[in-house]
């Protein structure tokens, strides 16, 4: 039997608890609303949705250049709504960002190192 190299059982880990070593963020609209024109941001990132519909939810992986806040900029009941950055979180951490439109449009964002 061949021993398995040192680097393959760290490598065999990660795959198998699916971690992510770049921050996860989620956005949930939970307004009434269709939010268009919707941009999420960041420091080095931003991801442009169309619309996102209401009780939907987007995710994806991010690599910011730095330490960074998450920033909604959205369409909705006939206005333009700006969160300004919130939270925290690091660019080579495993972070979970959810950021949530609330029903009255307002934003908040949390973010939480996770491991698993």
């Amino acid at each position: 039997m061949r021993p398995i190299p040192r680097l393959a059982v760290p490598l065999l880990a990660a795959v198998l608890c699916g971690c992510h070593p770049e921050p996860r963020i989620t956005v949930k609209n939970l307004s009434p609303h269709s939010l268009s024109n919707l941009v999420v941001s960041g420091a080095g990132f931003s991801e442009r949705l169309s619309v996102l519909e209401p009780g939907a939810a987007h995710r994806w992986s991010v690599r910011p250049n730095g330490d960074s806040g998450l920033g909604l900029r959205f369409d909705a009941d006939r206005r333009t709504v700006d969160s300004g950055k919130q939270g925290y979180f690091e660019p080579a951490s495993h972070y979970r960002v959810e950021a949530i439109v609330h029903p009255d449009l307002t934003v908040s964002v949390t973010a939480e190192p996770k491991w698993f």
